[in-house]
């Protein structure tokens, strides 16, 4: 499915900037920062509760090797989808910084 999205010049502007820098289209930096963002399906979720199951059972007591490397494979999942996001926040934080020193 094709989409167009109008956005504001100055966001427009760090998307492109942004994307050059990552060397790929702005259609692919948007696609790409839009889908870590936007949650898939239950499938998700489910995968969530189950990180968030490892994660009290290890307050609690040890895990073994087997539920340590699942906890780290959701955690790397996770963190993988908000590395644009939190990269996108950033940026605009330092836009806003820079804005008013």
């Amino acid at each position: 499915m094709s989409l167009t999205i109008t956005f504001p010049s100055d966001l427009a502007q760090r998307l492109q900037t942004e994307a050059s820098q990552r060397q790929v289209s702005v259609e692919e930096l948007a696609a790409t920062i839009l889908d870590r963002a936007v949650p898939r399906t239950d499938a998700w979720s489910d995968q969530n509760q189950r990180r968030l199951a490892l994660i009290r059972k290890s307050i609690r007591e040890s895990l073994t090797r087997e539920e340590q490397q699942e906890l780290d494979a959701l955690q790397a999942t996770l963190d993988a989808q908000f590395d644009d996001f939190d990269a996108a926040l950033k940026s605009q934080l330092d836009l806003m910084q820079s804005a008013v020193e």
